[in-house]
């Protein structure tokens, strides 16, 4: 390759591979930069480099080849098919599986109640006694899940209860039983459901420690690769109104990221009749570039559904978590979105995380993208 080279993308490495070898189809020669040399599928930060003589054709081959990556995307999120709750018998699970079932109303499609119960496993000494110790155990794991299948059947049931009260009988209602480890099950389940969205309740503060779903809520979030909508338990379902999203704001943070959740956002909402307020909140005194950038993703917006209305609103707060608050207070947004991004292990040891803030400070629905 001639020395004049130009990075055409940075992204992580399997995409970066996806993209160096449709480049390479079209006779472009391609280099891969930063690819960490002893774990390559884990390296983010990939730079995607090509001949300087060889950037048009590659621009028109790689917008090209977004067009009909978001198309594709559009059409598999146009729909939620599936909608898996995974719950622990607390209230604001119940109220999670209410607010799960106000969508399956609006989508028309099925829901999956999971809950997964947890059975220690503990490492025998070899004794005396040993085989009349292992009976024991077996008789203990047998007890813990028929206690726990009881349990989900009667919880099921009641939702169903409740459903049928409401008119939606007609919304298959399924459950699944799980032994594990919480979040490593439910994340399992996504991948053998394939659900187009998480719904689960999230724990506040003071909530019991005994509630296992609201504790694990911020990991299923960080580790999902699909949308997670988190109900915080102070935020309560009424079954005896007809209650569908109206406003929600979209926090941004002016990344590459924003258009990726833009359109699932857009996707997910398109059945309802919504307003949308995309705000950024800013510690620093705003600029011409903020203003800028701000407009860019009005203008997406309008190009992925310009029959929804959205407002944009740039925010100067020292407090960014008080700023969203109050302006969802302001606005009586429905629920608050924003993405998850991707940190390193110091950005997660040591910058704060809002999204947690959020769920357990917040008194509205989060719905959070990974991307």
């Amino acid at each position: 390759m001639e020395d004049n080279l130009i990075t055409v993308a940075t992204t992580h490495y399997t995409e970066a591979e996806i993209l160096k070898a449709r480049l390479e189809d079209a006779g472009i020669q391609c280099l891969l930069k930063h690819v960490n040399l002893l774990q390559g599928a884990v390296s983010e930060g990939v730079q995607v480099q090509i001949n300087s003589s060889d950037v048009e054709k590659a621009l028109r081959i790689m917008r090209d080849w977004k067009r009909l990556s978001e198309k594709a995307e559009m059409k598999e999120l146009s729909r939620i098919r599936r909608i898996l709750v995974p719950v622990d018998f607390s209230d604001y699970s119940k109220n999670a599986c209410l607010y799960a079932l106000n969508l399956a109303r609006i989508y028309d499609t099925e829901i999956k109640i999971l809950h997964v119960y947890y059975a220690p496993i503990v490492d025998l000494v070899p004794i005396t006694d040993a085989y009349s110790i292992q009976i024991d155990m077996d008789i203990n794991l047998r007890e813990l899940e028929t206690n726990a299948k009881k349990n989900l059947i009667d919880f099921v049931n009641d939702i169903r209860k409740i459903a049928n009260e409401k008119g939606m009988e007609k919304i298959q209602i399924g459950y699944s039983l799980k032994e594990g480890i919480v979040e490593d099950e439910i994340l399992d389940t996504v991948d053998e459901y394939k659900p187009g969205i998480i719904v689960l309740g999230a724990k506040g503060k003071g909530e019991k420690q005994s509630d296992i779903i609201g504790s694990v809520a911020y990991r299923i979030i960080d580790r999902s690769k699909i949308p997670v909508l988190a109900i915080p338990e102070p935020t309560v379902f009424d079954p005896e109104k007809e209650q569908e999203l109206k406003t929600i704001v979209y926090a941004t943070e002016f990344e590459e990221s924003d258009f990726v959740a833009i359109r699932r956002l857009m996707s997910i909402v398109s059945a309802f009749k919504v307003k949308i307020h995309c705000v950024h909140v800013s510690k620093d005194s705003l600029s011409t570039l903020d203003s800028v950038k701000m407009d860019n993703l009005k203008d997406y917006f309008k190009k992925v559904n310009p029959r929804i209305k959205v407002e944009c609103h740039l925010i100067t707060d020292d407090d960014k978590l008080k700023a969203l608050k109050e302006f969802t207070d302001k606005y009586e947004a429905d629920l608050i979105a924003m993405t998850n991004r991707k940190r390193g292990l110091i950005g997660r040891l040591f910058k704060s995380d809002i999204t947690k803030k959020i769920i357990s400070e917040g008194n509205f629905p989060l719905l959070s993208f990974k991307v």
